[in-house]
């Protein structure tokens, strides 16, 4: 199974991904200039080592009339913030401009082309850095103010990131940031289902998609699951599956640790049971797997014997 960072990046090493990111959450007043069949991956011989080296950024470019505008974009998966995050992009682009320079890749007339810098954030904080690099400099005396260098980035968090409109119009981003933002297995199962339906006839999304939701939401697969670097939207379910299961065990963990009062336990149990009957109906367990668990947890005390019996008969 590749980690996390990769299959994001795998992601967003996807023309359709990139499209849906720009048309989705980039101002439309730009996003609507941009001639989006025309994205190309910038992994040439034209950019140097120092920018291929770097695992986590992207470097696409799109045409704008004529015109090349380069599109940077940083995948931040630290969980800390980066407060200079701005003078970190300052030198990553500045390194993109020396590579088309000395590649002769700029505009006749010698100018260097526009960047778009974005910078993806997956953390658990908030964001508090300055997107705009000026906000890091020191307040400069009058006569020095314009010698000093600015740049702003487009910041996205796709824990907090709009989604509602993008999933009406389709937007396979948004569906990300859907799944990324979704807890429960019920909407995250909604989404996928949409996704699943929005590419019936992509199985190159519908794999790069999935690669990446088994690596970054359901790192598991089920038990005696042959190990895959490459997974379907199609195989998801099941991999769902060992997640709820997971939290059952931590739920019986947790129950066990904190001493619940009976009333209160039974009551997490009848959850717990009533999350293993949902997976049956649906048909991601099997009955055997099912009835396994409904004995597990009665061995642990984590249930009565009636209700084990109940749900036994119920799962027969």
């Amino acid at each position: 199974m590749p980690s996390r960072d990769s299959a994001y990046k795998r992601l967003f090493s996807h023309k359709d991904l990139v499209a849906d990111l720009i048309r989705g959450y980039v101002d439309p007043g730009l996003a609507n200039r941009f001639d989006l069949e025309s994205l190309e991956r910038c992994n040439g011989s034209y950019i140097s080592q120092d920018l291929r080296g770097r695992e986590n950024d992207i470097v696409w470019r799109v045409k704008v009339k004529d015109e090349w505008v380069y599109v940077y974009l940083l995948l931040e998966f630290q969980s800390t913030v980066d407060r200079f995050m701005a003078v970190r992009l300052l030198g990553y682009i500045a390194l993109l401009w020396q590579d088309l320079i000395a590649a002769k890749e700029i505009s006749q007339d010698g100018t260097l082309p526009s960047v778009l810098p974005i910078v993806l954030y997956n953390g658990d904080r908030q964001w508090s850095a300055p997107t705009c690099l000026r906000e890091l400099i020191a307040s400069p005396i009058d006569l020095l103010a314009k010698f000093q260098p600015d740049l702003r980035y487009l910041f996205l968090d796709e824990n907090r990131a709009p989604t509602a409109d993008g999933l009406a119009v389709r937007n396979l981003v948004a569906a990300v940031f859907a799944l990324e933002q979704t807890p429960g297995l019920e909407a995250q199962r909604r989404v996928i289902a949409a996704l699943r339906d929005w590419l019936a006839d992509r199985r190159d999304l519908k794999v790069v998609i999935g690669t990446w939701y088994a690596a970054s939401l359901a790192p598991t697969g089920l038990p005696g699951r042959r190990r895959s670097a490459r997974i379907s939207l199609d195989e998801i379910e099941p991999m769902m599956a060992t997640r709820i299961l997971a939290d059952i065990e931590r739920q019986k963990a947790e129950s066990a640790a904190q001493g619940h009062a009976e009333g209160k336990a039974e009551g997490k149990a009848e959850g717990m049971i009533a999350a293993i009957r949902r997976l049956v109906e649906s048909g991601v367990l099997s009955l055997s797997v099912a009835r396994a668990q409904v004995k597990a947890l009665l061995k642990d005390h984590q249930i009565s014997g009636k209700l084990a019996k109940e749900a036994l008969g119920k799962l027969a």
